[in-house]
C-alpha cells in the first residue's frame, strides 16, 4: 500500500502559515519579550543600528522582513531619512506614533493607524510604485505588516494592556 501525501489548497497553506506567525508573535508578547517585538523606534536611536539605505529582505517572513528603511520588527530608518516607498511610509509613521506613544508597540490607534495606511496605499495603487533595487512585491509585504499588526491588535485585547 502507498501513501500518499495529501495536497493541501494554496489558501489554506496561506492562512495556516499566518496563523503560526501570529501564534509565534503572541507567543512573545505574553512573555513579555519586548525587546524580540518591537515595532517602533526606540527612544534613543543609535545611528549605527538605523537604516539609511532602502532594503527588501525576507519579504514574506514577519519576524525576519526588512523593508525599505523603516519595515520590520526592530527595524526602523535613521532620524531624518525619507521613506523608500509608500509602503515605507506608512511604517515610518507608525514607527514615530509607537515612539510618542511610550514606545508601546501594542498601541491599537498606533496599528490601526498603519493598516489604515497601508489601505490607502493599496486602493490608491500605491504599492506598484517602489524603490530602485527592490526584490519584494511591496503588495507581499503589504500583507505580512498587516498580519503581525492584526496580531498586535488581538494581543492587546487578550493581554488588556494599559
Amino acid at each position: 500500500m502507498v501513501c500518499k501525501r495529501r495536497q493541501i489548497n494554496p489558501l489554506k497553506q496561506i492562512v495556516l502559515k499566518l496563523l503560526w506567525h501570529q501564534f509565534i508573535i503572541l507567543l512573545f508578547a505574553a512573555v513579555g519579550s519586548s525587546d524580540i517585538i518591537d515595532f517602533g523606534m526606540p527612544p534613543a536611536v543609535d545611528s549605527s543600528e538605523c537604516s539609511r539605505t532602502c532594503q527588501s529582505d525576507f519579504c514574506s517572513e514577519p519576524l525576519l522582513l526588512k523593508y525599505g528603511k523603516f519595515c520590520g520588527v526592530s527595524y526602523t530608518g535613521c532620524p531624518g531619512e525619507a521613506p523608500c516607498d509608500d509602503v515605507d511610509a506608512c511604517c515610518m509613521f507608525h514607527d514615530s506614533c509607537v515612539a510618542a506613544s511610550n514606545n508601546d508597540y501594542l498601541s491599537t490607534v498606533c496599528n490601526e493607524s498603519l493598516l489604515s495606511c497601508l489601505g490607502m496605499v493599496k486602493n490608491a495603487g500605491g504599492q506598484k510604485k517602489t524603490f530602485e533595487g527592490n526584490t519584494c512585491s511591496a503588495e507581499e509585504v503589504s500583507d505580512v505588516i498587516s498580519s503581525v499588526v492584526e496580531a498586535a491588535i488581538v494581543a492587546k485585547r487578550v493581554l488588556n494592556k494599559p
